[in-house]
């Protein structure tokens, strides 16, 4: 059965309520297409915002449940006209239809609620029950994974974790929210608020040990370029919780991504197990659901949501993403000042740091498109070389930061290592190749002088092999043990949350870690003029 909805939006007139189909299933009549975008409820926190902004003469027509907003060009409607349009950098309003020629509707919000139920009542039906059998039949499909919900306090998570809750009849299924430490203040009270409605659902939070603001002086802010948040406070933290939850037969995660949400999402299957975190299977009940259609259940089913949607937020993440639009931003700094002010404070500061030229421009906007290191520490990112004279074939190597006693351990997944001396003052060790056991390199490390003297002795793939070996070594330097290669370890060999440690026993050297870009060496990496 397919789950699509229809990407325009239509209007009943006689009900007065937008429709997901093009008929009215309260009154038969057919629905007029208003727009190409989808359309979303605007709450009364936001449209007292609006009556700051706006001409008197429309405050008549603002009434919750009355107007709706296409977010992709913030366009508000009421009764199916558009009649007002902001520009999101400055919340400038312009008048797109004459107030006047529209009558105010006076209904009770009750009233409302029901007719928008009943005139959408069968395509809602629908949506529904396929997306309650798409969670049944993948349960049935994954047998031995555990399942469970990826709740992030959004509106799209509260719908896919009432689904599966549905559509199983119990509401003992595991619920996990990937705590970032910098989402919303709504979304921290909604989540409490959740679990106290919810009292049998089993909640896990994961959360980074890592500091936001101390990694980002370290490596820079995160930018719509260098986006290593995510990897670092999101999945990593969760991919090491979902190891210790089901480390041998995996987890089966329902997630609530939406191909509307982004241009990249568009493309997502309904069901994926290539993604960041291993032995995961995600499963996107309403991925192919429209904001409306969210909109719809959510209110249909009068359940409880994050009031940050009520403010104006089209969506709820991370206080400090770099992917906010204007809007969100203005709406930041209009209901979490504080919040606002602390993080202009610090990206002012950062600026002065790296030595911009125009801090100000920087923290307003300038950030959000960072697409390199300059002014950091970007010398980590660099790897002193000189040729060794003892031999053709062999390169020392000086290390400029990172702890050198961590060497053989960065350098394991490229191959199985044989030791050869240790004491205080040195390391020596050979790398083997993992089918054949011929030596690829021999590795000597001073503790004393940090330097890696690494002499190649493979002919064939050597450019390839000593690539790789500097490519750790750069990833020595820069270690901010994130976790993020961890993350991409299928046999857990690898430990890096606050500290750096390969199992040489599990290792089959894979190279998955070493192919993964790290992203602290991205963000560090000095680009540009």
């Amino acid at each position: 059965m397919s789950q699509k909805t229809v990407k325009r939006t239509f209007w009943c007139d006689t009900c007065h309520v937008p429709l997901m189909g093009d008929t009215c299933h309260a009154c038969g009549s057919a629905g007029r297409d208003i727009c190409s975008a989808t359309l979303v409820p605007v709450f009364s926190p936001e449209l007292r915002y609006l009556k700051k902004q706006v001409d008197s003469s429309l405050h008549p027509l603002l009434k919750e449940g009355e107007i709706w907003i296409s977010p992709g060009n913030c366009t508000y409607f009421c009764q199916g006209i558009p009649v007002l349009k902001l520009v999101a950098g400055n919340g400038k309003a312009t008048i797109l239809n004459p107030p006047e020629q529209i009558r105010p509707l006076h209904r009770s919000k009750k009233k409302w609620l029901h007719t928008l139920k009943k005139a959408n009542k069968g395509v809602m039906e629908h949506l529904q029950y396929e997306a309650e059998d798409f969670i049944r039949s993948t349960i049935a499909s994954f047998k031995g994974k555990t399942a469970m919900v990826s709740f992030s306090g959004g509106k799209d998570s509260t719908v896919v974790s009432h689904l599966v809750m549905s559509a199983l009849g119990r509401s003992d299924v595991l619920h996990i929210f990937a705590d970032t430490s910098i989402e919303f203040p709504d979304t921290y009270q909604y989540i409490k608020e959740f679990q106290r409605r919810h009292p049998l659902t089993p909640f896990i939070r994961s959360r980074s040990k890592l500091d936001f603001f101390k990694t980002a002086r370290q490596i820079g802010p995160p930018s719509r370029i260098l986006r290593w948040c995510c990897t670092t406070h999101k999945t990593n933290p969760l991919s090491g919780l979902i190891d210790s939850m089901s480390p041998e037969k995996g987890v089966l995660t329902f997630d609530g991504v939406r191909k509307a949400e982004s241009t990249r999402r568009s493309s997502y299957p309904r069901i994926s197990d290539k993604h960041k975190i291993a032995r995961e299977i995600l499963a996107s009940p309403i991925i192919e659901w429209s904001d409306f259609a969210v909109w719809l259940y959510l209110l249909a089913h009068e359940l409880t949501f994050n009031q940050a949607y009520k403010y104006g937020f089209r969506r709820v993440g991370c206080l400090y993403c770099p992917f906010n639009s204007d809007w969100s931003q203005n709406m930041i700094k209009y209901h979490y000042p504080a919040k606002g002010k602390k993080w202009q404070r610090f990206l002012k500061d950062q600026a002065v740091r790296m030595n911009h030229p125009n801090p100000e421009n920087f923290a307003d906007q300038g950030w959000r498109a960072r697409a390199g290191g300059r002014g950091l520490d970007h010398y980590k990112t660099v790897l002193e070389t000189t040729p060794c004279i003892l031999s053709d074939n062999a390169v020392m190597y000086q290390l400029v930061n990172g702890s050198i006693r961590l060497v053989h351990h960065f350098l394991r997944p490229l191959g199985p290592q044989s030791m050869v001396s240790k004491d205080d003052f040195s390391l020596v060790f050979l790398i083997h190749d993992l089918k054949t056991n011929a030596i690829l390199a021999s590795v000597e490390v001073g503790f004393e002088d940090h330097a890696v003297r690494v002499n190649y002795l493979l002919k064939k793939w050597r450019r390839l092999f000593q690539q790789r070996i500097e490519k750790q070594l750069k990833k020595l330097q820069v270690c901010i043990f994130c976790g993020a290669c961890a993350a991409k370890c299928k046999t857990k060999a690898l430990e890096a949350d606050g500290h750096f440690i390969i199992d040489h026993d599990k290792c089959k050297s894979c190279l998955a870690c070493v192919k993964h870009r790290c992203p602290a060496l991205d963000s560090l990496i000095k680009k540009g003029k």
